[in-house]
């Protein structure tokens, strides 16, 4: 693929718009973005753009295989308008709802006016106003025997045993 002046006048244009590399990569046709960012880099056009401006993709129709003379459309088309309008969902939560719910028989508290020894899950609020269970903590554990089970997936019987080696001979070392 060669530069040509039209494709270079092109891709000044659509750079100018806030198209994205790959955009006009897709509009010019036969190019890679990668090209399209060599050539703007060259044309020294790369910092040319504001900072605040956001890339666009190129929505009209390519340049591959139409006439020299033929002028495409700028017009986005209505496939993009409609992909444009619709707001995407955001992503489900791996967390159930249900486990942020106060255990019975606890009195959660703020975060920061838990104890030691007091489960740090939090069950309701959000930022300064977070309130953790405050359940009795699992051994070696943050999380009472209810949350750690939800935060943590359950270790094989292999790897508990040198856990516990472990943290027998960093007890052993401790106490010396």
């Amino acid at each position: 693929m060669t530069w040509t002046a039209a494709r270079i006048v092109k891709l000044e244009r659509l750079w100018a718009e806030g198209v994205s590399a790959a955009g006009i990569a897709d509009a010019l046709g036969g190019v890679s973005r990668s090209a399209v960012l060599g050539k703007l880099h060259r044309l020294q056009l790369l910092g040319s753009r504001k900072p605040a401006s956001a890339p666009r993709r190129y929505d009209g129709p390519s340049l591959a295989g139409t006439g020299a003379g033929a002028q495409p459309s700028l017009r986005p088309a209505p496939a993009a308008l409609a992909r444009l309008s619709e707001a995407p969902s955001p992503p489900r939560s791996p967390w159930r709802e249900e486990v942020f719910v106060p255990l019975l028989g606890t009195t959660p508290r703020p975060w920061l006016s838990r104890e030691f020894g007091e489960c740090a899950f939090p069950v309701a609020g959000d930022g300064d106003a977070l309130v953790s269970c405050c359940a009795a903590v699992k051994l070696r554990s943050v999380y009472c025997q209810a949350h750690h089970g939800v935060v943590f997936k359950p270790v094989s019987p292999a790897i508990q045993a040198v856990e516990q080696r472990r943290w027998s001979q960093a007890a052993e070392r401790w106490a010396a």
